[in-house]
C-alpha cells in the first residue's frame, strides 16, 4: 500500500482530487464535498507520516512526533494547494522540509533547556540555603534599581571567588565562567531560553556564576517583565482579547452553519476570516512571550552583533553537551 502512494500515477490521480476538493462550494454539492473531505484528509494525514521518513530520512520516532505536531494543521495544508506544476506528494515534501527544519530546531531548543535545567536543580535541604547564597556576590551593591541591560552587564562582569558546587560537571563550568566572554555566551544563552525561572532554578544559576541570589532575582523579574510586555499590552490582556475572539469565532461557526441565505453565509464568513486573523496575531505574540528573547533583542541588550551572540550561545551550547557526556 505504501509503495502504491508514491507511484507516479496514483500521485497525479489524488493531485487532480485534491484540485478538486478545493474547488467545491459545500453549499452547491455538499455530499461530494464530504465524500472527497474524508479521502483528502485520510491520504494526507498518511502521506505527512510517510514522507518525512521516506523522503527526509527522519527515525520513526522523530517523525511521528513530527507526524503529531502538524496534525493540526492539516486542513491549512490542503486548503493551500494550489495549480503551480507540482503534484500534491512535491508540494507535501517541500512543505515537510520547511517544517521539520522548524520542528527539529524546537527540539533543539528544548533540550538545551533542559540542559539549563540539569545544571540549576539546586534543591539544597540545608536549613541555612539563603546564608550560603549571600555569599556568592563580591562587594555588595543595590541591584533593586538597576535596569535590564544594567543587571545583565553587572552579571556578566561581577563574579565572586568563592566556589560551592556539588558535583565534578558544576566545579568544571562554574570555573569556565570566570572568563567575561564565557559568562557573556552562558548569560545570552539562559536570556534565550523559554520560561525557566523557577526558584530552584534561580538558586542554581546563583551558585554557576557566583553571583548574590538577589542579582539572579532581580535578572529574572526584568527579564519576565520584558518577554510579557509586547508592544505595551501585557500578556494577560493579550490572552483576554484571544479568549474573546476564540468565543466569537466559536458563535460565527456556529451562526454560518445554521444559516440558509446564501449572501449572510459570505457575510459571515468574512467576518470570521478578519477575526481568524487577528486571533492567530495574539496567539503568535503570546507565544512569542513563552518562546525566549531572540538573537537580534540579546545583541542589542548587550551591545554587541547578532553573529557574536548565535556564535556564542551556539558555543555554550556545544560546551554543555560535551559536560553532559562526561558525566
Amino acid at each position: 500500500m505504501e509503495k502504491q502512494l508514491f507511484t507516479e500515477s496514483e500521485d497525479r490521480a489524488f493531485t487532480e482530487l485534491v484540485l478538486e476538493y478545493n474547488s467545491l462550494n459545500r453549499e452547491d454539492n455538499e455530499t461530494r464535498y464530504i465524500e472527497l473531505e474524508n479521502k483528502v484528509r485520510e491520504r494526507t494525514a498518511l502521506l505527512l507520516y510517510l514522507i518525512p521518513m521516506r523522503n527526509l530520512y527522519l527515525r520513526e520516532e522523530d517523525a511521528g512526533g513530527f507526524f503529531l505536531d502538524i496534525q493540526k494543521d492539516v486542513n491549512y495544508i490542503i486548503s493551500s494547494f494550489r495549480i503551480s506544476g507540482l503534484s500534491f506528494n512535491s508540494y507535501l515534501t517541500q512543505v515537510c522540509r520547511y517544517r521539520v527544519l522548524r520542528y527539529t530546531k524546537r527540539k533543539l531548543r528544548s533540550r538545551s533547556m533542559e540542559r539549563a535545567m540539569l545544571f540549576s536543580d539546586m534543591t539544597i535541604h540545608e536549613s541555612n540555603t539563603a546564608e550560603r547564597c549571600s555569599e556568592y556576590h563580591a562587594p555588595h551593591k543595590d541591584v533593586s534599581a538597576m535596569d535590564f541591560r544594567e543587571i545583565t552587564k553587572h552579571m556578566i562582569k561581577t563574579q565572586s571567588s568563592i566556589l560551592l558546587v556539588r558535583n565534578d560537571a558544576e566545579k568544571a563550568l562554574s570555573e569556565m565562567l570566570k572568563s567575561q566572554i564565557k559568562r557573556r555566551q552562558f548569560v545570552a544563552f539562559l536570556l534565550s531560553l523559554p520560561e525557566t525561572e523557577t526558584p530552584g532554578f534561580i538558586a542554581g544559576i546563583s551558585r554557576l556564576m557566583r553571583i548574590d541570589i538577589e542579582t539572579c532575582s532581580r535578572f529574572y523579574t526584568l527579564r519576565h517583565e520584558y518577554l510579557f510586555t509586547s508592544n505595551g499590552r501585557i500578556l494577560e490582556n493579550l490572552e483576554a482579547v484571544a479568549g474573546r475572539h476564540w468565543n466569537m469565532m466559536v458563535r460565527l461557526r456556529k451562526a454560518i452553519w445554521i444559516e440558509g441565505d446564501a449572501e449572510k453565509k459570505s457575510e459571515l464568513f468574512a467576518k470570521y476570516r478578519k477575526l481568524e486573523e487577528i486571533y492567530n496575531k495574539r496567539r503568535a505574540e503570546i507565544a512569542r512571550a513563552h518562546s525566549g528573547m531572540t538573537h537580534k533583542e540579546i545583541a542589542a541588550l548587550l551591545g554587541v552583533s547578532r553573529s557574536t551572540i548565535t556564535y556564542g550561545i551556539n558555543s555554550m551550547k556545544e560546551t554543555l553537551e560535551n559536560i553532559i557526556s562526561g558525566l
